[in-house]
């Protein structure tokens, strides 16, 4: 009777962490959505469009990537370098998207280091802005509708 029991407690611990693995690894799975499609859904947003559309020699300045590492990158930033409303969303290919991630949270930080002490109404913008990753996706948001565009965003991947 205690082999039984044994077994049964080793199984259900097998069972339980292929169910856990399953849900880590599904968890920050992302469909394959093309970036012009997710530009075409996020342009619709007049509150993003107000916004400068930039080039990719920005996304190097601001981000430390060349879009020819990566598989896309849809990038609005307000036009005063007083503003801190910008949004950056990048396509990564399987193995840069933590590196991607980094180079957005140190952005991030970057902006509030500026911003600190002096500029109230942009540091609330910070501290609300969202920085994440789903899949090979990373995005950075920060904005009045920083939190209306992740919705937005993670609805479509």
């Amino acid at each position: 009777m205690k082999n039984y029991l044994h077994i049964f407690i080793k199984g259900a611990f097998v069972l339980f962490l292929i169910a856990y693995l399953a849900v880590l690894y599904t968890s920050d799975s992302a469909k394959n959505v093309p970036m012009e499609q997710i530009a075409q859904t996020m342009e619709q947003d007049s509150d993003i469009t107000s916004l400068n559309k930039e080039a990719r020699s920005d996304l190097k300045h601001y981000y430390q990537t060349d879009d020819r590492n990566i598989d896309g990158y849809f990038f609005y930033k307000a036009a005063s370098p007083m503003a801190v409303e910008e949004i950056c969303i990048m396509k990564a290919d399987n193995t840069q998207a933590n590196t991607l991630l980094e180079n957005a949270n140190a952005h991030l930080s970057g902006q509030k280091q500026v911003f600190e002490g002096y500029g109230t109404d942009q540091m609330a913008l910070l501290n609300n802005a969202v920085v994440g990753k789903k899949g090979n996706y990373v995005y950075y948001m920060c904005g009045a509708d920083a939190q209306n565009w992740r919705t937005a965003f993670l609805s479509m991947i």
